[in-house]
C-alpha cells in the first residue's frame, strides 16, 4: 500500500460490547479508529480503549447524521470506513480495499 494513503476506520456505537471487538479487529489495517458512543451503559468504551488505535468520542445521540458527521469532522485521513458494529470485513475486502487506494488514479 502506498504510504500516503491512510485509513480512518469509524464506527458508532451504543451498548455494543458483544460486538465491539470484533469490528475493532476489522479495522486493523486502519490508520487510526475513531468511535462516536452515545453514553453505552455496558463495558463498550472499556473494550475499545484497549486498542491504541481507538479515540473515543462521547457523544449524545439525536440522529445518526449528527453522530456519522462527528465521526467524520474528527478523522484525519481522506479515507474513512464506516462500519456498523455487526459489520465485519473480510480479508479480502480488506486486500481490495488496499489496492483500490493504492492506484495511481485513486482520489
Amino acid at each position: 500500500m502506498d504510504l500516503t494513503q491512510h485509513i480512518s476506520g469509524l464506527i458508532i456505537t451504543f451498548n455494543e460490547e458483544k460486538n465491539i471487538q470484533e469490528v475493532l479487529e476489522c479495522f486493523d489495517f486502519c490508520d487510526e479508529i475513531i468511535v462516536v458512543d452515545s453514553f453505552s451503559i455496558d463495558r463498550t468504551v472499556e473494550i475499545a480503549l484497549k486498542n491504541p488505535k481507538v479515540k473515543v468520542i462521547k457523544n449524545a445521540f439525536e440522529d445518526f447524521t449528527k453522530q456519522r458527521n462527528l465521526a467524520l469532522d474528527s478523522a484525519k485521513n481522506d479515507w474513512v470506513l464506516f462500519l456498523d458494529a455487526d459489520e465485519r470485513i473480510t480479508r479480502e475486502l480488506e486486500k481490495e480495499i488496499r489496492e483500490t487506494i493504492s492506484r495511481p488514479d485513486a482520489k
